[in-house]
């Protein structure tokens, strides 16, 4: 009988040991992983940072200066002549060519969130208009930069609409979080006029607040799901948004929406590039 009571127990033995082994591994490759992503938090520009004097006492900019103060200060046509007072552009150069340190905040229990070691940094933001975009990278979990979207519904106190965290309902929020990041993008639909851009906003507001957050739209739950979605996330948020005005802005066209999808839709054109390298963008 004893021999029959201790096999059960050593077979108990293995597997926990197995297991814990298990676990241990798993938890070295998030490691490796995260240490891996930390890389990619923010790109500086490789290129020389030149003085914009000569540029902004210009009476009117060609081509040529357009893409020079883009790559200086990652402001795109439309954001520079949005600009009244041009010595503003030198704030916004300083901020993309900052090297500050990186540390993280939890965003969520299982993902860093990537801001500035000093908390007195914060970076400009382009003149926003209703229904643009911010994207950003800058969140990541177990290695995958899953990043973070929304859309903005009050341009005149920079107000977005955004699906935070589980356990959370979708609402309004605050440039300000993107701004604190090491990246963001502010995207704005192509040739599209600016009244149609703020209805999108509108009915963004009308129909995407007080949803719950959850992951799976798309996977559990339809991916469409129309004027009164039961759940959602960040970039499913921003998509629901687009689709209701039968715009499809998740790039690859797959059940599942990411912030990368949105970055990279060639829908969008950008005006403002933080954070990330202004021609490969994200």
């Amino acid at each position: 009988m004893r021999k029959k009571l201790r096999r059960p127990a050593a077979v108990a033995l293995t597997i926990l040991y197995a297991l814990v082994a298990c676990l241990l591994r798993v938890v070295m490759l998030c490691s490796i992983a995260e240490a891996l992503v930390d890389r990619t938090a923010r790109t500086v520009p490789s290129y020389a940072r030149v003085p914009l004097e000569e540029t902004l006492a210009k009476e009117s900019w060609t081509e040529a200066d357009y893409d020079l103060l883009y790559h200086q200060t990652g402001l795109s046509k439309p954001a520079l002549d949005a600009i009244g007072d041009r010595s503003a552009l030198h704030e916004f150069q300083d901020a993309l060519f900052y090297k500050g340190e990186i540390k993280h905040l939890m965003a969520s229990f299982t993902t860093p969130h990537d801001v500035f070691l000093d908390p007195a940094f914060c970076a400009p933001i382009a003149p926003l208009e209703d229904g643009d975009v911010l994207v950003s990278s800058s969140c990541h979990t177990f290695g995958w930069r899953n990043g973070h979207a929304a859309i903005v519904i009050d341009e005149k106190n920079g107000t977005i609409l955004e699906s935070v965290a589980p356990g959370t309902l979708s609402g309004a929020g605050s440039t300000l979080w993107f701004r604190m990041s090491t990246n963001f993008l502010v995207l704005r639909l192509k040739d599209t006029p600016k009244e149609q851009r703020a209805e999108i906003a509108r009915v963004a507001k009308e129909r995407l607040t007080n949803v719950p957050y959850s992951l799976f739209p798309g996977i559990f739950f339809p991916k469409d799901q129309g004027e009164t979605p039961k759940r959602t996330h960040c970039s499913h948020l921003v998509w629901q948004a687009f689709e209701y005005f039968g715009y499809d802005i998740d790039s690859d066209g797959g059940p599942v929406c990411t912030s990368n999808d949105i970055a990279r839709c060639s829908a969008f054109e950008v005006i403002q590039v933080f954070g990330f390298d202004p021609d490969q963008l994200w």
